[in-house]
């Protein structure tokens, strides 16, 4: 039976630089040439130029990465064998740390100027230097000395590159304010890492790793690298503890990369190699585990490849990257497509022409707000290989044009899966750089802003920018790019049970205080008891939180207009349902100094309502309280009569009045200091506790 083809993501991504391969065979290691000697010393670095020669024929990026290991170790004996520092040059531009081609490639080029389209390797490991003044030149006298042949098979790359290199120097003039760091060996090996998705505000990282410990432990053919595995690891204190390979059904004895993970946490999309195509596939997580891969419908063609997806936090709208065909001829390009008013399916996909050129286009990542698009792309003002671009939808539907989000983000090589943070201020991507542990690593970015006049939105402190890790390194910089920050804040916590300090399994509720609307209901981790969700400001919410054969919990809080950066941590205790367990009915209201009942207290009785239907032994008693203000008999009365107010609802939906009593203790059962206006807000309370069950 035959294997079928798997592509990874990597490949999809990282192809392998343009090489002339009649160029490569002419090129030999002579061992006439090589040898300097007749001792041990030779016979051992010989063994090695055969070994690298034995890969190097192999052509594919596995296979130059051990060929280059063998001929390094030549190279200690013989460092002035033109041929040699040739091939060691091409397995640098042919593999990752491109940069490192330039020393092998110069003394080349110095030991023997006539080797073959030595100018256009050089002019490549310029570029990757970023001295592209260096590498226009290289090109340019490639082309010239170039036979007509020649000229015309490579003359398009090469201008190409040429365009490449006039951009690098313009976005060097304007580098971005920013830190970058790497994101430490907790995440990064020698292995490549990258397509980073998050969850719980920067503290659970999903990651794609090529490892020896691949589940499988198969090779790919296309490249001979280990099939890629998704991973994950949790911060603590800023730092990035060591990584775990996730099981099944996430990862398979195939390709498995990690693209897309909702606002919620609760469901992973997966970009998985089948039948010689990619395609995307999405695993909910269900009762503390994630369940089976389902393919995304309507997206995924037979004949083509989906290889990126980014859905916006509403979940209406999918931006995604195929390899379906576009007017613009490109191989990869950029589509969307809106839910259906079903909310089952995707609507047919169109292409998004504003980000697609007639190069590869790659690696989507939506915002929050669904406003700002940022992606990767060999076309635009790129400096080389994949950079960074963003664009912005304007209010009439309408797309900017692209941005590139500038050095020292984007370099020369391959800058690839973007994302951020909901703060917007704090980024993270996939690069290989000097400070790599081997080959692509996961790297930070935090944008600083202008210095002067500042982009960023008013309000956003010092801590704000650079809230999560801190760090080592600081880009140099003129000026900056404008960073957008975008209206959104975000909820986090962790549900536990109130004695054991177990993580719990709840359902949270997100009402809108002003309309009294359902505006999100989700679940936390089982496992961790850990929620997320993204709300809009400007809005006061009431937040319930309920599990099975506990009290439930409730509060109220108001995320303020045009806050931008805000991250509100609300960690919930849930009290078993047992005698003397005691709750606050935080979403109770009243008018001042009055004992009616307005109607957004409804939903928070009737909950208590629902537990006594489900509970018919349980007897409560519903407790009112004040705070210091006014005469100690006012008081009493008004939290008897409140309480009473409380009891009356309640019965009036079907509880027997025998299972429930109203007592008032006014002032005498402080929860805070009367002295603050919070503390003796803390104490004007409406509290439930179990008298019997």
């Amino acid at each position: 039976m035959k294997v079928k083809y798997i592509i990874p993501l990597i490949v999809v991504l990282f192809a392998a630089t343009s090489f002339s391969a009649d160029a490569q065979k002419q090129v030999r290691v002579k061992k006439s040439e090589f040898r300097i000697s007749e001792d041990e010393a030779f016979k051992d670095a010989w063994k090695e130029v055969k070994k690298g020669n034995r890969r190097y024929r192999i052509d594919k990026k596995g296979a130059y990465i051990e060929a280059l290991q063998n001929y390094l170790t030549a190279y200690e004996y013989n460092q002035d064998n033109a041929a040699l520092n040739y091939r060691i040059g091409l397995c640098y531009l042919k593999t990752n740390s491109k940069y490192k081609a330039l020393k092998y490639l110069d003394n080349a080029y110095y030991i023997n100027a006539e080797l073959p389209d030595i100018l256009l390797y050089r002019g490549m490991a310029y570029q990757y230097n970023h001295d592209f003044v260096k590498a226009i030149t290289d090109y340019e006298d490639f082309l010239n000395a170039a036979n007509t042949q020649k000229k015309q098979k490579t003359k398009t790359m090469v201008d190409k590159r040429i365009e490449e290199c006039q951009a690098g120097i313009e976005l060097k003039k304007a580098p971005v304010r920013c830190f970058i760091d790497n994101l430490g060996e907790g995440i990064n090996t020698a292995q490549p890492e990258y397509s980073p998705v998050f969850f719980l505000q920067d503290s659970l990282i999903y990651f794609t790793s090529r490892r020896e410990n691949t589940t499988g432990g198969r090779r790919n053919n296309l490249n001979m690298m280990y099939f890629e595995d998704v991973y994950s690891s949790r911060a603590n204190n800023g730092v990035w503890g060591e990584a775990e390979q996730m099981g099944k059904p996430i990862n398979t004895k195939h390709n498995d990369a990690c693209v897309d993970i909702s606002p919620e946490g609760k469901e992973l999309c997966i970009y998985r190699g089948h039948k010689g195509l990619g395609n995307l596939f999405n695993s909910q997580y269900k009762d503390g585990k994630w369940d089976r891969m389902n393919k995304v419908t309507r997206i995924n063609k037979r004949k083509y490849k989906e290889s990126s997806v980014s859905v916006t936090a509403d979940s209406l709208t999918l931006y995604f990257v195929s390899t379906r065909k576009n007017k613009l001829g490109g191989g990869q390009d950029i589509w969307f497509s809106y839910r259906t008013q079903d909310g089952d399916h995707w609507q047919r996909p169109e292409p998004l022409h504003k980000a697609n050129t007639k190069y590869d286009e790659e690696t989507v990542e939506i915002s929050q707000d669904g406003r700002t698009l940022y992606f990767s792309s060999k076309g635009h003002n790129t400096m080389g290989g994949y950079d960074i671009f963003k664009i912005y939808r304007n209010d009439d539907g309408t797309w900017t044009d692209p941005v590139n989000v500038g050095f020292p983000i984007n370099t020369a090589d391959d800058d690839v899966f973007f994302m951020l943070t909901p703060q917007e201020n704090i980024g993270y991507f996939a690069a290989d750089r000097p400070d790599s542990y081997g080959d692509k690593d996961l790297y930070q970015v935090v944008f600083l802003g202008p210095v002067k006049p500042t982009n960023i939105t008013e309000g956003a402190s010092d801590e704000d920018i650079a809230y999560f890790m801190k760090p080592t390194t600081e880009s140099d910089i003129e000026k900056p790019v404008n960073i957008k920050i975008i209206q959104l804040s975000l909820v986090k916590g962790i549900v536990t049970d109130a004695f054991t300090g177990n993580p719990l399994k709840a359902t949270l509720e997100l009402v809108d205080l002003s309309t009294g609307k359902v505006v999100k209901t989700l679940e936390s981790f089982a496992a961790t008891g850990a929620y997320t969700v993204p709300l809009p400001p400007g809005k006061d919410y009431s937040l319930t939180v309920g599990a099975p054969d506990y009290f439930f919990y409730s509060e109220n809080f108001v995320i303020p207009k045009g806050e931008t950066t805000l991250v509100l941590e609300k960690n919930v205790q849930l009290q078993p349902m047992g005698i003397g367990a005691k709750i606050v009915l935080n979403n109770v209201f009243f008018d001042t100094g009055k004992s009616i009942l307005r109607p957004e207290s409804f939903p928070e009785l009737d909950r208590i309502v629902e537990i006594m239907k489900k509970f018919p032994t349980l007897k409560l008693e519903i407790s009112g309280h004040t705070d210091n203000q006014g005469a100690d008999a006012a008081n009493m009365k008004l939290s008897q009569n409140r309480a009473q107010a409380v009891v009356d609802y309640i019965v009036s939906q079907g509880i027997p009045s025998i299972k429930i009593v109203a007592q008032g203790y006014g002032e005498t059962q402080p929860r805070a200091d009367n002295k603050t206006k919070e503390g003796r807000q803390l104490n004007r309370r409406v509290e439930a506790k179990i008298l019997d069950n």
